[in-house]
């Protein structure tokens, strides 16, 4: 069989077309996307973040009650409902159990 320098030729080039479609095909899929991440929060998850960046600006320590627990117990009057410390004592038991 005898092959022309013009089906070379034909060969080569569908090889060469070949190959550029192959590559192309690779740097598209390995080229980061061009699209950036982009998050859209509900009006409930923006109301609860509003709600838990105020719950943080709060303070630690509640002066006021701290002043008004102190003086009572200057004065000799604060008065403590042991069923109530009880209550939640267990209550807070059974919470940390539920973890």
């Amino acid at each position: 069989m005898i092959i022309s320098s013009k089906q070379i030729q034909s060969i080569m080039k569908a090889y060469t077309d070949q190959n550029k479609v192959s590559q192309s095909q690779k740097t598209q899929s390995a080229s980061p996307v061009s699209k950036k991440d982009e998050v859209i929060l509900s009006s409930q998850a923006q109301e609860v973040g509003q709600l838990y960046q105020a719950i943080r600006a709060l303070p630690e320590v509640r002066e006021d009650r701290v002043r008004e627990i102190s003086a009572k117990i200057a004065q000799g009057t604060y008065d403590v409902d042991a069923q109530a410390v009880a209550e939640k004592m267990l209550a807070r038991t059974f919470a940390d159990g539920l973890r």
